[in-house]
């Protein structure tokens, strides 16, 4: 459930990129479109950078145990 929210901003931030790319760079709502993208990529770029070192720190090499786990 709480990969739910990301995932609508993944599919949202994809629309943006592409209805930017089909919008004239002269049409009034382009600049908007770009913040827009702009704010839905670093907020999942900080996402990804949250996640990272957990994601590694929680990585057990194969033949490993991890002590933390129990």
């Amino acid at each position: 459930l709480l990969y739910k929210p990301v995932d609508r901003v993944t599919r949202s931030t994809l629309v943006l990129h592409d209805l930017l790319k089909h919008t004239p760079v002269s049409h009034p709502d382009h600049p908007l479109l770009q913040d827009a993208l702009r704010i839905s990529q670093n907020f999942l770029s900080s996402i990804n950078e949250e996640i990272t070192p957990r994601r590694q720190s929680m990585t057990v090499k194969k033949g490993e145990v991890s002590l933390s786990a129990f």
